[in-house]
């Protein structure tokens, strides 16, 4: 594997984690459906605990096997990447998914229509991810953990307040979960089945993510760029493959709220938990770079917020994000800040 050339290495990784996004979309709803639970819920809790694995392995391989400053580099860059990656690239490719969805009348707006129950987590990034930059003005360590127990308290308090309201959405039907169309058709067969892809998707996700580590380094210094910039761009982009999948699945077939809260859950994961579990384990040694993630998804965020509390948000609105992730993409690769 040492001898496989980075870019064969990320794309072969991306290719795995895209097979297991189908799988995972599919077991996921048939799940929420069996279940009751109300879409915003399992959009926004359950699929980004899933789909996150990757960055979790990604991170603590980083911070843990590879250790050092590189280490740390990659595995906070991770965590700025992945709300900055949903917010830009994620956000453009489900507008351009949406007017494929229209063109081939397989939704009947180029709008999406929100549950004003997704204003929750979005309120909760502009609170909380702006504060992730707070911890690193301090030099005590006692103190980086303090926080990191009070980002950890907010993400059970999100929880909380996603589960009081996860009844006003509920999941009316779904697909029955691929294996257990190898099965006589059952309701017990299919939660066990769906239960298994979801097992099986989080194998593929692992197996497709745990070369990224090394290869963000190599690329780094080969480069002369810096490793956190690297890492906030390229991990991201390989790993959140399943939920951008979903939420391009999802925003295909006019299920917006399933397609928008994918995204978001996984961007509070990154605001709260992600954030809290590193200033426990990382000296929390921030750059330029964690910076311009958080300035650009609290302002994309922020124009979302509006467009969600009118339940209502233009294809174009998501893909203004597009603009950051190019011009970011350019300071990393050609200017190499």
């Amino acid at each position: 594997m040492e001898n496989i050339p980075v870019q064969v290495s990320l794309l072969g990784s991306g290719l795995l984690v895209l097979i297991s996004a189908f799988i995972f979309v599919n077991a996921i709803e048939y799940v929420g459906y069996r279940l009751h639970l109300g879409g915003s819920f399992v959009s926004a809790i359950l699929s980004p605990l899933f789909t996150s694995l990757p960055e979790m392995i990604v991170f603590l391989v980083a911070v843990f096997a590879y250790a050092g400053k590189s280490g740390e580099d990659i595995g906070i860059g991770t965590i700025f990447g992945q709300p900055f990656m949903a917010s830009s690239l994620s956000y453009g490719l489900v507008g351009i998914s949406i007017l494929l969805g229209f063109w081939f009348k397989q939704r009947k707006t180029v709008s999406m229509v929100i549950d004003r129950t997704l204003m929750i987590p979005y309120v909760f990034i502009l609170v909380f991810f702006p504060l992730a930059l707070l911890p690193a003005v301090f030099t005590d360590p006692n103190i980086k953990h303090l926080c990191g127990l009070v980002f950890l308290a907010a993400f059970v308090f999100y929880i909380w307040l996603m589960n009081r309201r996860r009844m006003e959405e509920l999941i009316e039907d779904a697909e029955i979960p691929y294996f257990a169309k190898l099965l006589p058709e059952s309701p017990r067969n299919g939660i066990i089945m769906a239960v298994l892809q979801l097992v099986v998707a989080t194998a593929v996700l692992y197996l497709g993510s745990k070369q990224l580590v090394g290869s963000v380094d190599q690329l780094a210094k080969s480069i002369g760029a810096s490793t956190m910039g690297v890492a906030l761009i390229i991990i991201p982009a390989a790993t959140a493959i399943p939920e951008t999948a979903s939420a391009l699945i999802w925003s295909f077939k006019g299920k917006d709220t399933f397609s928008i809260g994918s995204l978001v859950g996984e961007k509070i994961l990154y605001c709260t938990f992600y954030t809290g579990l590193a200033l426990l384990v990382t000296n929390w040694v921030l750059d330029v770079h964690a910076y311009i993630s958080v300035v650009a998804t609290t302002v994309i965020s922020l124009i979302l917020l509006y467009f969600i509390a009118r339940q209502k948000i233009p294809w174009w609105g998501l893909c203004l994000g597009l603009v950051f992730f190019v011009a970011y993409a350019f300071l990393v690769f050609n200017l190499r800040i």
